[in-house]
């Protein structure tokens, strides 16, 4: 039996080339799906890096373009930041411009906004295998090796320059709120 023939069985076996000899590892499904979204993130063939993020929609060849509607709130929101706002004075200046949450809602949460300033997408950029599974719980992760950047995957709707200032902008922030013991 070939490993064609394993691809749909509860386990697979892999055989894996190391200096002359051949490992052979029994992957269980999940395993398999974990494998290929590696291969797929490496190749940069991955559907994951077209993911649809508040300011953009999705070309019928599958690629990003900016949504100038929403555009513009996304930059409103990276500016104000910079300029010194906290998140809850962004979400009640959003309210009181009666602009909707990305899910439909009036009021804008602190943790939407937050998101939308921490997110590579709107320089262009993609990242993938930010997140892992583990014990079933999808987690952060912070192995840079399992991770794939993609520069310039699509049009940007914030200048980097704006971008970095923001991150380190939030990473003072959080620092100041940190209490030392």
């Amino acid at each position: 039996m070939d490993l064609a023939q394993l691809s749909g069985c509860a386990f697979c076996y892999l055989e894996l080339k190391f200096g002359k000899e051949y490992v052979t590892m029994e992957l269980t499904k999940s395993e398999q799906i974990r494998v290929g979204l590696r291969k797929s993130f490496q190749s940069g063939s991955s559907a994951k890096a077209s993911t649809v993020c508040y300011g953009y929609r999705l070309t019928s060849s599958g690629k990003l373009i900016v949504y100038p509607t929403e555009a513009v709130i996304v930059f409103y929101i990276f500016e104000r930041f910079e300029a010194g706002d906290s998140l809850g004075k962004i979400s009640a200046a959003l309210a009181d411009l009666e602009i909707v949450s990305p899910t439909g809602k009036a009021a804008w949460s602190r943790e939407t906004i937050s998101k939308i300033l921490a997110n590579e997408k709107y320089v262009g950029d993609v990242i993938l295998g930010k997140t892992q599974v583990v014990g079933g719980v999808q987690v952060k992760s912070f192995d840079a090796e399992s991770q794939v950047c993609m520069k310039d995957h699509h049009p940007a709707i914030i200048p980097r320059e704006l971008f970095d200032a923001v991150q380190k902008e939030k990473h003072k922030r959080s620092k100041s709120r940190t209490i030392v013991r």
